[in-house]
């Protein structure tokens, strides 16, 4: 990628983050994000279709370490509860833009943006039913720590999700 469209792509992407302290995910425009980092209208849309595709790509970017190491290691018997441990240190670095995310934008549309990048990297195994149930399980708790303000820690929950995930550990 060149760097004006990395550049135009950062800009965009931060002011939206902005944007999102200050408003509800609903009440942003292109125009909101266009006047706030000084850029053509144009400009954003040689970049992203739209504003949820500004999501999605915020959530990537925010999520690209944990999704890193999803996607590096295999979990297994011996090793899974170190793995979900290091998936969530990597979540909790991003705990404040994830709480934003939470809090300011489309709930529904959020969890389903989160379990699609949750299923990408699970084993199928011709399951789909599972992969859909521990998709959104394992979102649905991420959402919920994060919502009730780590409410434990995350050895705890690291424990928990490993009890909850042992009959499933073939599909993940």
């Amino acid at each position: 990628m060149d760097k004006r469209k990395e550049k135009s792509q950062k800009l965009i992407l931060e002011t939206f983050m902005t944007l999102l302290k200050k408003k509800d995910f609903d009440k942003i425009s292109m125009n909101d994000i266009a006047q706030l980092a000084n850029i053509n209208r144009g400009t954003i849309y040689l970049n992203f279709m739209d504003k949820y595709d500004i999501l999605n790509h915020v959530i990537d970017h925010t999520l690209s370490e944990a999704i890193e190491k999803c996607e590096t290691y295999k979990l297994t018997p011996e090793n899974n509860q170190f793995i979900l441990q290091e998936i969530l240190y990597e979540i909790d670095k991003q705990y404040e833009a994830l709480k934003i995310l939470i809090v300011k934008s489309d709930l529904n549309l959020l969890k389903k943006l989160l379990s699609d990048k949750v299923l990408n990297n699970l084993t199928r195994l011709n399951n789909e039913i599972t992969a859909q149930f521990l998709s959104s399980a394992i979102v649905g708790v991420i959402i919920w720590w994060i919502e009730q303000s780590k409410p434990c820690s995350i050895n705890e929950l690291a424990e928990e999700l490993t009890a909850l995930l042992e009959p499933y550990m073939d599909n993940l």
